[in-house]
């Protein structure tokens, strides 16, 4: 490391100086995304799976005559899917395969197999609970007529709508690629990667806008929903117990569905939270911050602990359910007991 000579009014040279090094290097690098993309994404992607499709069993049973239950349907098929996607990520980055000496890139197969089509099932989940939010929202709001304004059959083309917007939304990020032959310079041979489609970097910059517009608009949503929500109940709470009728059951109830509404939403805002400000920081305020910048090492573990955040919000929802919600954990229990009674014979 060569010396810096510190002289009177150098200071911001001197901070310059120290901001071209790297915070993360290589190996930890590695090691990170190892911990962050293989162990515990590859743990959260078999579990919350798992967790996934006995919430689908459990909401098949209950019934779609509830907007609710069908908006919670639709959340856990997109759950599934980002979490079948991550499992899969999980496998192409394990060193023993990223680092073999194969004919293919390894990075573009799991871009183009993994990380794009995760992305458009995480984006999906993301506008099916800010709609969940927002329904409850108007429950509050306007209990008398929320019956009329969302019903079944509306809930189910909102779903329809979320899922097909989000996949034409994100479709040109695999339409501006495919996989082909092509040179590379490090190996000294060609191998299969990514190759860019004609105009396909105007096709994935589309993408990446409506990926941007996305991420901030359904975390909006959520946010004023919840923000919403509390300020209501809190409101109605108060007029409750001022009431002369008023009966502390009324109260508790209020904040049994507040604690519901704002655990839900803030595992939400948790966890998509640190990907909003992560891209804010490496787009506005740190330009050294990027893929292609300095602090590129540092970018890349902050993304794949980001991902732990998204897998963490896709396996979690069955706690919740289960702790929140008496008559999914009655189905449950009845499906598991049922079960088991039959299995041993007990009576």
């Amino acid at each position: 490391m060569s010396e810096v000579t510190v002289m009177p009014g150098n200071t911001t040279a001197v901070l310059e100086d120290q901001a071209s090094y790297p915070l993360v290097s290589n190996e930890l690098r590695q090691i990170l995304e190892s911990v962050f993309y293989v162990a515990l994404n590859g743990i959260l992607g078999v579990f919350g799976s798992i967790a996934n499709v006995i919430n689908l069993v459990v909401f098949i049973k209950q019934g779609f005559k509830d907007s609710v239950n069908i908006s919670l349907f639709g959340l856990a098929v997109s759950d599934l899917g980002s979490l079948l996607f991550i499992i899969w990520e999980s496998i192409c980055l394990n060193p023993l395969i990223f680092n073999s000496d194969s004919s293919f890139s390894v990075v573009d197969i799991h871009y183009l197999t993994s990380a794009v089509p995760h992305g458009i099932f995480v984006r999906i989940a993301w506008w099916i609970t800010a709609f969940i939010t927002f329904e409850r929202c108007l429950c509050i709001a306007v209990p008398l007529k929320v019956k009329q304004i969302i019903t079944p059959k509306r809930t189910i083309y909102v779903i329809i709508v979320i899922f097909i917007f989000t996949f034409l939304g994100m479709s040109p990020f695999m339409i501006a690629n495919r996989i082909g032959p092509t040179f590379s310079p490090i190996l000294n041979r060609t191998i299969y990667a990514r190759i860019f489609n004609d105009n396909g970097l105007f096709v994935e910059n589309f993408a990446l806008m409506f990926n941007v517009a996305s991420q901030f608009g359904a975390f909006i949503v959520d946010v004023l929903s919840t923000i919403v929500i509390a300020h209501l109940l809190t409101v109605k709470s108060k007029w409750r117990a001022e009431a002369a009728s008023a009966k502390e059951g009324l109260s508790f109830r209020d904040k049994k569905v507040v604690k519901m509404v704002v655990l839900i939403s803030a595992i939400f805002i948790c966890c998509l939270l640190p990907s909003c400000l992560n891209f804010f920081l490496g787009v506005v305020l740190a330009p050294d911050y990027t893929l292609r910048g300095v602090q590129q090492n540092l970018f890349l573990v902050v993304w794949s602990a980001v991902l732990t955040l998204e897998a963490i919000n896709s396996s979690v929802t069955i706690f919740v359910y289960y702790n929140m919600s008496s008559k999914y954990k009655a189905v449950l229990h009845k499906l598991i007991f049922d079960k088991t009674i039959k299995q041993t014979g007990e009576i």
